[in-house]
C-alpha cells in the first residue's frame, strides 16, 4: 500500500484550534479518525500502541507547538466462514 497523505493548514482562533483537537482526541480514542477538507476525505483507523512527541519553541514574541502521533498498523486478517460441524457418537 502506498503513502496517503492529507495536508490542511488554516490560521485560525484557539476556540477552533482546540475543537479541532478535541475531534481528534474523541476519534482516537474510539480508535476512528475521519478527516476531510472540500472532496479529499482521509480514514484512520490508529493502532493500540501509539507514540507521541510534543515540540515547543518560543522566542520573544512568536511560539510554535507541534504535535506527532504515529502509529504502526495492525495486519487485518480476515478468515473465510468458519464452519464447525459434529459428527454423530460413535460407540467405542
Amino acid at each position: 500500500m502506498g503513502k496517503d497523505k492529507f495536508e490542511f493548514a488554516r490560521i485560525a482562533s484557539p476556540e477552533e484550534i482546540a475543537e479541532y483537537l478535541t475531534s481528534l482526541a474523541v476519534g482516537l480514542k474510539r480508535g476512528e479518525v475521519s478527516l476531510e477538507s472540500g472532496e479529499r476525505t482521509l480514514r484512520l483507523a490508529p493502532g493500540p500502541d501509539m507514540r507521541l512527541q510534543i515540540k515547543v519553541a518560543q522566542k520573544e514574541h512568536k511560539g510554535k507547538l507541534e504535535l506527532e502521533i504515529g502509529w504502526k498498523r495492525q495486519a487485518v486478517t480476515k478468515a473465510p466462514e468458519l464452519r464447525v460441524a459434529v459428527g454423530p457418537r460413535t460407540g467405542r
